[in-house]
């Protein structure tokens, strides 16, 4: 993976993570792309993606489109990556 890449995946785990978005609680996909700047809009959701197909997103169909949240039983494993990236 592209360091450009882990620093997306960074920015949409810590968004969901930072906003306590577990399990029933979940935020529209599209979500994602606030505060990444528009030359990386587009890898935010490639990576939301990748993270459902891994199952550390949880993916909901809703009457707007798809919701993601993070899955609690892989909390700390986002806890650690978080933390490792920081430092």
């Amino acid at each position: 993976m592209t360091d450009q890449y882990e620093q997306v995946k960074f920015k949409v785990l810590w968004h969901l993570y930072t906003h306590g978005y577990f399990g029933k609680r979940h935020t529209p996909i599209e979500s994602l792309k606030r505060g990444l700047p528009s030359h990386l809009k587009g890898e935010a959701i490639k990576v939301a993606r990748d993270l459902i197909r891994e199952g550390i997103l949880v993916a909901k169909k809703t009457a707007h489109g798809i919701d993601v949240s993070i899955n609690p039983r892989r909390a700390r494993e986002v806890k650690e990556f978080l933390e490792r990236f920081e430092t």
